[in-house]
């Protein structure tokens, strides 16, 4: 049995979000405030909790429909609630059962014909039965204006009830509940648009818990420090708080439930008991001498004493559980040999006491579930069902708890904690583990697989829309490509995996960009440089490799790249025979070149021609894809004045539009005493050529002979006035698109 797809609906960011979820792992990623929270807290209210919803769980933007819909309501027509009802939130649940597993799912079996596959359950906010919400809602209202005729004053005082969002802050629990109903399996879709399947007509629905028995849920939560109202107790009803993120804080609760010799004692457990008694027995006595000349110096004072005051003793009651209840209860031994120093917890690392922490919740979520021990007999019921065939763990950013060097230690060991048990570990084992994480980290999405990953995305809102979030599965991202997914997942792995919380991509060309691209943004777009800006170093025979993953993120994209321009030359001898071969060549209109760039051949703007793509019509804008936040930028003509001439120029690289650009600043590095040769080189020119057209075509050539790009753009790092250096007009106007876009711009020419 396994959990196949979570869809949300209506919950704080998410209106309509469709969570797949991976037989094992199910990683959460995306940019801060993509949603990855409001998904955690969506499954902990409406699987775990089985409640706590309240009027800030509500997609803002439902507000106006459901305002809309009670404002309608009188006292002489009968209200629909079914409007309402559409706009409040609801989770739909898919799992997978075999007919072997019957005994568990009879009662979410919608049919007699089902022979095993998906079954559907939606949970959802409903009125209580006799709970009249209209009734109620228009008495609060007419109370409020008879004792304010009125209305609201001019200061905007005004009673309660101003509207139904008010009225529901302070009634939703009393009034709501939620309730199960469900789902015909053949309204299930593997892909397409988030749409809830209609309820079979008169579903009446099966109470607040159609899992129980069912689904095993544990949690950790991110333990920020700035608790959620309402949500300040762990899973065994413990206040959270820093410190119980230390393992000895959870020995504990573990020893009452696993271990605890006084129930159902063993024999083992009598004979520990008894020698707690024998040492009880020994250390009251010994408290009775020490304490005898205290309490016949209170005797002599009066008090206690007398038939109607008792008289003081002093004993000790000895209980197993507190001799774990001190800081040292945990302890690690440093001393590695026989000697056996030992030290407390705290005196360990922070980030190692949290690791080992986390994993013993892991594995108390996994005995717990087990029954391992004597967990059983405290857990037995009439109405017990055994162990449940599922378990659902959620993890909220581990990260939180953990350093940057165990984060991937601990994510790629999380599952196979939660199956380390010898029922658990068997290839046809009953009973399934899945695990659900949501993190900001991309060390953590690193040890992932790239098809566990589940990418939260924001979308941005319409004039007056509050903004929501969606979720793309990379899962099938690739279809049938091999190649480029192999390419991809080898990339990401070698690199980094923080496009996945990215604000915008910037792709580049390579190691020159990467250095000094920063600095630029830093000091010349100052909204972009407040902003999360993920680099991929791509030449442009690569970058459209990345373009299904690209495209899937919808992040605002800045492909950086060359133009490439190549010219085919005749070849060969009377021999051997002509053959035309291309070559690289400095981009001009009107010399029949063709581009080299396979991203601008096959991805954007999908042209080969050079003279096309330097039209006069298109050199000012960048290349946007059609209905996607996705923009590329090449070398075009640009102006450059050398001697008394200024003519438009088209550089061939970044390096030399850069310099065309800065032609100071490069004269300034090249008198550093260890300046590489190509700035050196790149100095001369721009002292010794005449004109603007010369001094393209000297850089071009010096280009082919002192590749030393990297080197280049250290040498302009070491420049006295940093700012002074400026982007080439290419990429001026790419960075310029990029920063209007993350600032919200839209309209019809977002892209200008």
């Amino acid at each position: 049995m396994k959990l196949r797809r979570i869809e949300i609906f209506n919950f704080r960011k998410l209106r309509r979000a469709r969570l797949d979820l991976s037989d094992n792992q199910t990683l959460l990623v995306g940019a801060n405030n993509s949603g990855k929270t409001s998904a955690m807290k969506a499954m902990r209210k409406f699987l775990k909790d089985r409640g706590g919803i309240d009027t800030r769980d509500v997609t803002a933007s439902n507000w106006a429909a459901i305002e809309q819909t009670a404002s309608a309501w009188t006292h002489e027509a009968e209200a629909d609630i079914s409007p309402l009802l559409v706009q409040l939130p609801f989770l739909d649940v898919w799992l997978h059962a075999d007919t072997s597993e019957l005994h568990h799912v009879a009662h979410l079996i919608p049919t007699l014909t089902w022979t095993g596959g998906l079954l559907g359950v939606r949970l959802r906010l409903e009125p209580k039965k006799n709970a009249d919400i209209k009734a109620q809602y228009l008495a609060a209202r007419e109370a409020a204006q008879k004792l304010q005729p009125g209305g609201a004053t001019a200061n905007g005082f005004a009673l309660w009830p101003r509207d139904f969002r008010e009225f529901l802050d302070k009634r939703l629990k009393e009034l709501f509940e939620l309730n199960a109903h469900l789902l015909d399996p053949t309204s299930f879709t593997a892909s397409g648009a988030v749409a809830p399947p209609p309820l079979p007509p008169l579903s009446e629905g099966i109470g607040p818990n159609p899992f129980a028995g069912l689904l095993h849920i544990r949690e950790i939560n991110a333990q920020r420090g700035f608790a959620d109202a309402g949500e300040g107790k762990d899973d065994d009803g413990e206040p959270i708080h820093a410190a119980s993120r230390k393992i000895a804080s959870q020995v504990q609760p573990y020893f009452r439930k696993h271990i605890d010799p006084e129930t159902d004692p063993t024999p083992n457990d009598v004979k520990a008991l008894k020698a707690i008694h024998d040492a009880e027995t020994t250390f009251n006595a010994r408290l009775k001498e020490g304490f005898a000349d205290a309490i016949k110096e209170l005797k002599n004072l009066g008090y206690p004493g007398g038939l109607s005051n008792p008289k003081l003793s002093i004993a000790t009651q000895i209980k197993p559980v507190d001799g774990l209840d001190h800081p040292a209860a945990v302890q690690y031994d440093v001393s590695g040999d026989a000697s056996g120093v030992k030290l407390p917890e705290s005196y360990n690392g922070l980030g190692f006491q949290n690791l080992i922490s986390m994993v013993f919740q892991l594995m108390r979520f996994r005995d717990d579930w087990m029954q391992v021990g004597k967990f059983k007999s405290q857990v037995v019921t009439p109405d017990d069902r055994g162990i449940e065939p599922l378990q659902l763990v959620l993890i909220e950013e581990p990260e939180a708890h953990l350093h940057v060097q165990v984060q991937q230690v601990f994510m790629a060991r999380a599952h196979k904690v939660l199956r380390n048990h010898e029922d658990l570990e068997k290839e046809d084992s009953a009973f399934t583990t899945q695990l659900v994480v949501s993190t900001h980290s991309g060390h953590i999405a690193h040890a992932a697989a790239f098809d566990e990953l589940r990418y939260f995305k924001r979308e941005l809102p319409g004039h007056g829309v509050v903004p929501t979030a969606s979720v793309a599965n990379m899962t099938g991202l690739f279809g049938e490509d091999d190649h480029t997914r192999r390419f991809v997942t080898r990339y990401l792995r070698s690199t980094h995996f923080d496009l996945f919380f990215a604000d915008a991509i910037i792709v580049i060309e390579g190691a020159a960009e990467r250095i000094l691209l920063p600095h630029l943004i830093q000091h010349h777009y100052p909204d972009l440089a407040a902003a999360y800006l993920s680099f991929l170093e791509l030449g442009g025979s690569h970058a459209h490799r990345m373009r299904p993953l690209i495209e899937a993120l919808e992040v605002p994209t800045l492909i950086i790249t060359d133009l490439d321009a190549v010219t085919e030359i005749q070849k060969g001898n009377k021999q051997k025979g002509n053959k035309v071969v291309k070559q690289s060549a400095q981009p001009c209109y009107g010399a029949a070149q063709t581009t080299a760039n396979h991203a601008l051949r096959s991805w954007l703007p999908r042209l080969a021609d050079i003279d096309t793509l330097l039209a006069p019509a298109l050199k000012a804008l960048c290349h946007k894809a059609p209905g996607r936040p996705i923009v590329v930028a090449y070398q075009t003509p640009q102006g450059v004045t050398q001697g008394a001439q200024t003519q438009l120029v088209t550089p061939s690289t970044f390096e030399d539009a850069l310099t065309l650009a800065n032609r100071e600043s490069v004269k300034d590095a090249a008198e550093a005493e260890l300046a590489c040769r190509m700035t050196r080189a790149f100095a001369i020119s721009i002292n010794e050529e005449p004109t603007p057209e010369a001094l393209a075509s000297a850089l071009f050539k010096r280009l082919e002979k002192y590749p030393e790009k990297a080197a280049f753009a250290l040498d302009l790092l070491c420049i006295d006035d940093i700012k002074a250096l400026r982007a080439p007009p290419y990429i001026d106007t790419g960075l310029t698109w990029l920063s209007r876009r993350l600032k919200g711009g839209g309209g019809a020419k977002w892209w200008m």
